[in-house]
């Protein structure tokens, strides 16, 4: 625990710097979901209508995002799109608070925040490390090719990292497939 804590601190600036570019997208989504908020009123309520029914699978989303960003840090555009990413997501849950809010009031918001605090928090927490580990795939990609540094070994460790991140991603959203929509699911009077 205390080596994860002073992996976390030690990247405090890249932290603040992704907390600065979730809210900025959470605002805009915010924005976004005013304007829109009477054209998916009925999109909502259906929603709420049919969540027993919905099937939601974040395992295939999740594994087929961290594997393109993986690979795309290699050609050094991986970066720009994680935090294109961030902000995305940012957006996805502002979007969303805002219309739940407009809809069901205080239980919309209590949905949401379950909503998030089940399927969003721990994302984003091992999204954040993942990450910083692309940040320093490109690091060491550019050192080889601007100061010709063999960084290989360097590189392929820091590869084995973000391949166990995405594993252990792979097993939450598997879990979360499995009883993370059920609980879900439970919380559904709230917007009835």
């Amino acid at each position: 625990m205390k080596k994860i804590w002073t992996s976390l601190s030690k990247h405090k600036n890249l932290w603040i710097f992704l907390s600065i570019i979730l809210a900025f997208g959470f605002a805009v989504g915010i924005y976004f979901g005013m304007l829109s908020r009477n054209s998916f009123q009925n999109t909502i309520s259906n929603y709420a209508l049919s969540l027993a029914e919905n099937a939601t699978h974040f395992s295939i989303t999740h594994f087929a995002i961290f594997s393109i960003l993986l690979i795309s840090t290699f050609f050094l555009i991986g970066i720009p799109l994680a935090v294109g990413y961030i902000f995305y997501e940012g957006i996805s849950f502002g979007f969303c608070l805002t219309l739940f809010i407009t809809n069901y009031q205080w239980n919309g918001l209590l949905y949401m925040l379950i909503f998030f605090i089940i399927t969003r928090l721990f994302f984003l927490l091992i999204f954040g490390i993942f990450l910083s580990k692309l940040i320093r795939i490109g690091k060491s990609i550019m050192r080889w090719i601007i100061y010709k540094k063999n960084q290989k070994d360097y590189i392929f460790h820091i590869t084995l990292n973000c391949i166990l991140l995405i594993l252990l991603l792979l097993c939450y959203d598997l879990f979360l497939d499995l009883v993370g929509i059920k609980l879900i699911r439970y919380f559904g009077f709230l917007l009835s």
